[in-house]
């Protein structure tokens, strides 16, 4: 559907370095990074408004890379929402028609059920309204790919779960082509099909979000998604056995990995079981520690365990009732060797 090949911009004060990538038909694709990462350079290059230093853009088979940009059959939102504070909700949608007369005005109006505000002006809506009346605008001249600039950033927490419902809908129910642009990682795990993270005007991974997510290629990536338990040693490979036995200030952590050298160790906190007595179980990481601290996130807690380097593990406020802990109590931790993530 989009094929993007070594894709380079220079702005002077930003460059865009040879970015690849290629995005399938009706999926909805998420592009994750830090603010200043290039995330919006590069939907505003797909979209027409820069021209690429050297590259290929291609849309359904079709290279666009100089084309302007009312040729690309494309569509996009940007967090303002950039309505016309002059025309009326209804005038606002109708205005992308003018040069393009493909239309389900009175369809797309009932999808986002904004009938009842067609009368009104930009300055009278909520910033849910403001952002369906803005995705009504896009979606009116039916483009093959709809480009989202930050959708959610400017909404309350009730507004934006119920926007994101609408905007899996869209992509559901009409098959259109999704590229969303965030820095929130709850986006990219509620949303994404596929995902890609970006830093420093490249894109560092590809990959569904729990494998972006479990397996991050990265320090930085592990960071940025929010690895908690990342530990950096040094692994030895038992052939073998089909094992590597990592090194981590003293402690042992065995993985499925066949990585040797110096390495970095993840493991997600889900993964990771608390008890109060040892477990007999054919996990290979179980140690004896003491809890350092508790946070309570109401329907789960999160349990810093000292086994010689700090674990986070994650129960939920039942399992931390049910088993009295309290900081300073003695607790065991066990993990299988396939849930430690080696890079």
């Amino acid at each position: 559907m989009i094929r993007i090949e070594d894709l380079t911009v220079d702005l002077g004060e930003f460059i865009l370095k040879d970015v690849s990538l290629e995005i399938k038909r009706g999926e909805y694709f998420v592009v994750l990074g830090p603010t200043g990462a290039g995330k919006s350079v590069l939907l505003e290059t797909i979209a027409g408004l820069y021209q690429p230093k050297k590259g290929m853009i291609e849309i359904n088979g079709r290279d666009v890379t100089r084309a302007e940009p009312r040729r690309r059959n494309i569509s996009i939102v940007y967090q303002d929402y950039m309505l016309f504070p002059h025309l009326t909700v209804r005038e606002n949608i109708e205005f992308g028609l003018k040069d393009n007369g493909a239309s389900d005005l009175d369809g797309i109006v009932e999808f986002l059920d904004i009938r009842r505000i067609l009368h009104r002006k930009p300055d009278t809506l909520s910033g849910g309204e403001s952002q369906r009346v803005a995705l009504a605008r896009a979606l009116v001249t039916k483009p093959a790919v709809l480009l989202l600039d930050e959708p959610l950033a400017a909404l309350d927490s009730n507004t934006r779960e119920r926007i994101m419902g609408e905007l899996q809908q869209i992509n559901e129910k009409m098959g259109i082509t999704i590229i969303h642009i965030t820095h929130e990682r709850s986006e990219a795990i509620v949303l994404a099909d596929r995902m890609a993270v970006m830093n420093d005007g490249g894109i560092l991974q590809v990959g569904t979000p729990e494998e972006v997510f479990r397996k991050p290629k990265s320090e930085f990536i592990a960071n940025f998604v929010g690895v908690e338990n990342l530990f950096k040693g040094e692994s030895i490979v038992d052939p073998d056995m089909g094992i590597a036995n990592i090194e981590v200030k003293g402690v042992k952590i065995v993985s499925t990995s066949c990585k040797s050298g110096d390495v970095f160790v993840s493991v997600r906190p889900e993964d990771i079981l608390v008890s109060r007595k040892e477990v007999d179980t054919s996990a290979r990481n179980s140690y004896r520690g003491e809890i350092a601290e508790i946070i309570d996130r109401g329907a789960i807690v999160k349990i810093v365990v000292d086994v010689g380097i700090p674990f986070v593990v994650v129960i939920t406020k039942r399992s931390f009732e049910d088993m009295n802990l309290e900081i300073g109590k003695e607790v065991h931790i066990t993990f299988k060797a396939a849930a430690v993530h080696v890079f």
